[in-house]
């Protein structure tokens, strides 16, 4: 009889697993081998987080605390800054239930802007360490969606000491410019972001190979940044991943794969990280594109027929529509 493992004690032994949530029962309950590594946000976890009865306290809090702050910050709306200090909030409620970094992103309206990013990131750990004056910057990852502009201004925050994650990552072209903007990781999304909010449509393409490809071409040419897998739609997916660098997954999903037991060979075939897969034998030449805009705008454009630009402008919109909402939820307060 074939030996058989519990399928997440088996996942966790291949691949740092995070928290794709700021959920405080979540962080604290932790896994049944201890705590989740990085526990991650975007506009939309914030949106159904704050919406929450238990977390009505937080949602005032962050509505004083901008009102003190926001005379720093006369370009920042005070819906935003709002939003910024209710997700520091939460973020800084888990720190001390994960044992890695917490993750939160910059409003993507300003996904196309140099400046907006740069001064965002710069205004999130002034934020921390307004609520925590003991807070460890180490510990912050702040996201940045995947465009030419957003990971321009990861390549000038990596000199002030900020670290970066790469977000909504569709083409080789984001991760190879993302790894020379010197991101400490990035996130490919294996589906796009409509899938995951919308029940009546599939994504028939998931990009499990783009996580694959990138890890690959990082480690090929000595590039540091880590591939951290996010929006798988199945547990198949998830294991299909094992081994990638990092994967952040929601806590649903983590306890469905907390509750299964599968034979060690079985979850070996399903990887596509096992040497003898295809895609990871593949040699791929080094390109740069972080001196040459117009020729990322060429090949990004043209990924997978056009495909990769036009996923990572409805992930852009969407979450942006997630912006607005939390904007209202708090100014509904």
């Amino acid at each position: 009889m074939a030996d058989t493992v519990n399928v997440l004690k088996y996942l966790r032994s291949k691949t740092q697993l995070d928290l794709d949530s700021l959920d405080l029962e979540a962080a604290r309950s932790g896994g049944p081998d201890g705590p989740w590594t990085d526990a991650t946000s975007n506009p939309a976890e914030s949106y159904f987080q704050l919406q929450k009865e238990e977390n009505k306290e937080i949602v005032v809090q962050a509505i004083h605390i901008a009102q003190d702050l926001h005379e720093r910050y006369p370009g920042v709306t005070l819906a935003e800054l709002r939003v910024e200090i209710a997700t520091v909030l939460l973020a800084n409620r888990v720190l001390p239930y994960i044992t890695g970094s917490v993750h939160v992103m910059v409003n993507p309206c300003h996904a196309f802007s140099t400046t907006e990013v740069i001064q965002t990131c710069l205004r999130y750990h002034e934020i921390f360490h307004h609520i925590d004056a003991h807070f460890n910057p180490s510990r912050l990852v702040i996201k940045v969606s995947a465009t030419f502009e957003g990971l321009k201004a990861c390549h000038a925050l990596r000199a002030k000491g900020i670290q970066t994650l790469a977000t909504t990552v569709f083409t080789m072209e984001q991760a190879i410019l993302a790894g020379e903007a010197g991101c400490v990781s990035i996130s490919p999304f294996v589906h796009e972001l409509k899938a995951a909010f919308d029940d009546t449509y599939k994504d028939q393409d998931p990009l499990l190979d783009l996580c694959v490809q990138a890890q690959e071409y990082y480690v090929q040419h000595g590039i540091s940044t880590r591939v951290k897998a996010c929006s798988c739609m199945s547990v198949d997916e998830i294991l299909q991943l094992a081994g990638v660098a990092a994967h952040t997954i929601p806590p649903e999903d983590l306890e469905r794969l907390a509750g299964m037991n599968e034979a060690v060979d079985s979850l070996e075939k399903k990887s596509f990280f096992r040497s003898d897969a295809s895609v990871a034998e593949q040699q791929q030449q080094a390109r740069s594109y972080v001196d040459d805009e117009a020729g990322y705008h060429v090949h990004f454009a043209a990924s997978d027929g056009g495909r990769g630009q036009s996923r990572l402008f409805q992930a852009i919109a969407i979450f942006a529509d997630f912006q607005h909402k939390v904007e209202m939820v708090i100014r509904g307060q």
